[in-house]
Order: structure tokens, then sequence, then C-alpha cells
């Protein structure tokens, strides 16, 4: 049997979150570079791209179709550990989307 994903602690992760969301962001029509300051106890997000894949990018800079971090898939769910910035050690504080083709929409939970 797999064993858990784990977290920067070597903490075993559960696949669902244990509490009730943050912060929780929805944008219906995701078509420029949308930039979302996290909670400053968010340590795992939640994405669902509503009808067409979405480009994601950690950190405050602009994302855009041949400058980003992950994909996530049309009508699907992913979770994310905030991962650290590597100069400082220090959890990211924002994140950008921007939708891969017209009318993608994202919904975001910050746990």
């Amino acid at each position: 049997m797999a064993s858990l994903p784990r977290d920067d602690n070597r903490i075993a992760a559960q696949l669902m979150p244990a509490s009730a969301a943050i912060a929780v962001t929805v944008d219906a029509t995701i078509s420029a570079s949308t930039e979302i300051t996290l909670n400053t106890a968010t340590t795992l997000i939640r994405i669902y791209a509503l009808d067409k894949d979405i480009y994601m990018k950690w950190g405050t800079a602009d994302v855009t179709a041949s400058n980003w971090d992950h994909i996530i898939p049309a009508n699907q769910i992913c979770d994310f550990f905030v991962p650290r910035v590597t100069t400082t050690g220090v959890l990211y504080t924002a994140v950008n989307f921007i939708e891969r083709a017209a009318t993608a929409g994202l919904f975001l939970s910050e746990f």
C-alpha cells in the first residue's frame, strides 16, 4: 500500500482538508492574469477548473501560456501545498491564474 504524501515537516497529509476553508475565491471568467493573495495561515490550496484548463504560477509574477508552474485540467480538482520561496524559506504569499481558453472558471479554497 502506498504511503500518504508528506508536507515540509514530513507530516503525513490527508487527502481532504480537515477544517473549513480559511478563504474562498470564485472567478467565473478568468480572462487575464489574476493574482490571489493568500491568507497568511494558508498552507494548502484546492483548485477547481470549471469547463476549461487553467494555468497557475506561484508568486506575484503574471502567469502566461508560456510561463506557468502547473496546469489545472478542465473539470478537475487539484490540491497543492503552498511551497516555500527558495531564497527566503518563507511560504509563497500569492498565486496567479489565467485561462487556457475563453470562459474558464476558477474556484479556489484555502486551508
